[in-house]
């Protein structure tokens, strides 16, 4: 018999979550009648599976050693990411029992793709010092592209990770990027529009109508300030998604007649030469601001608190 001992970072899932991450190789059918036949218990009594763990519960598997060992090995290919040399500590805005809020640079992946990439999930898990074998991984809840800067929310409990990704799914968080823009635009405008993504050429394109396969978008923005770069007009502007599409604030912004200063994909003839002569190598949008809304439970303390980055967008230029 295998004992496990539930922690505050394993707390708040079902009983059966835990198990199928204890033994990733074994079939779910064999799980059930594992749980139905008394072989896996709930604090030496009668498992139902859908419990939801607390701290200090404990799992009993009553299988061979033989029988666990093959069920619980990760025989799956491990993604082995090239290193790359990051200051994480350096790069986290707040941290706490369950969640972590980090600065991710322009640059680096916020998640795994095809590549083997270092990415900002991956010096998480470096700087959280988890193991292979273990039930629970922190994990990024959010994801910027590539060259876009600023926060992302981490969540390192079961709690943290539901929590966060619950908020984000039902667009109760409130975030706020701020880019720079060629050209002076209007003090606010809220933009309606369509996007269409071309997978092939990962690009979306804006229309004012709807077409076959589009997605309705709705963008917010006000002009913090106008800033002059080599005799030209340039806008720092706040940016509220009420949709959240690929790519939406780069190409809604450029689609009337705004695009990001660095930005070569959406980018104008005039705002890529003017963004060569400043040498900005990648676009300046950065997520600014993260507001959570009224939570209950374990999280509560967070409720209405907002972060915000100290460093602007315009340190860029």
């Amino acid at each position: 018999m295998k004992e496990f001992r539930i922690t505050a970072e394993t707390a708040g899932q079902t009983s059966l979550k835990y198990i199928t991450r204890l033994l990733p190789l074994a079939p779910l059918n064999l799980l059930h009648k594992s749980i139905r036949k008394k072989n896996i218990t709930l604090n030496h009594k009668k498992c139902l599976g859908k419990e939801i763990l607390n701290d200090n519960d404990t799992i009993q598997i009553w299988f061979s050693d033989e029988t666990f060992s093959l069920f619980s090995k990760n025989i799956r290919k491990k993604r082995i990411p090239k290193q790359k040399k990051f200051d994480f500590a350096n790069h986290i805005i707040y941290e706490d029992a369950h969640i972590m809020i980090v600065n991710k640079p322009a640059g680096i992946l916020t998640q795994g793709d095809q590549s083997e990439e270092f990415t900002l999930n991956d010096a998480l898990l470096n700087y959280c010092n988890t193991k292979e074998s273990s039930t629970i991984k922190p994990s990024v809840c959010n994801r910027l592209d590539r060259n876009t800067s600023g926060l992302v929310l981490c969540g390192k409990t079961i709690r943290g990770l539901q929590t966060l990704n619950e908020i984000i799914k039902t667009r109760r968080l409130i975030k706020t990027y701020r880019c720079i823009v060629w050209g002076s635009t209007k003090k606010e405008e809220t933009l309606n529009g369509f996007l269409l993504k071309d997978t092939t050429k990962n690009k979306v394109t804006i229309y004012d109508n709807e077409i076959k396969n589009s997605l309705p978008i709705k963008t917010k923005y006000k002009r913090i300030s106008l800033i002059e770069k080599n005799g030209f007009p340039c806008s720092l502007l706040e940016v509220q998604l009420i949709t959240g599409r690929a790519h939406q604030i780069r190409a809604h912004l450029s689609y009337i007649g705004h695009p990001l200063l660095g930005d070569k994909k959406y980018g104008t003839k005039e705002s890529i030469a003017l963004s060569n002569e400043l040498k900005i190598k990648h676009q300046l949008l950065q997520a600014f601001s993260l507001t959570f809304p009224l939570l209950q439970g374990e999280l509560s303390y967070l409720s209405k608190k907002t972060f915000i980055l100290k460093n602007s967008i315009e340190d860029y230029i």
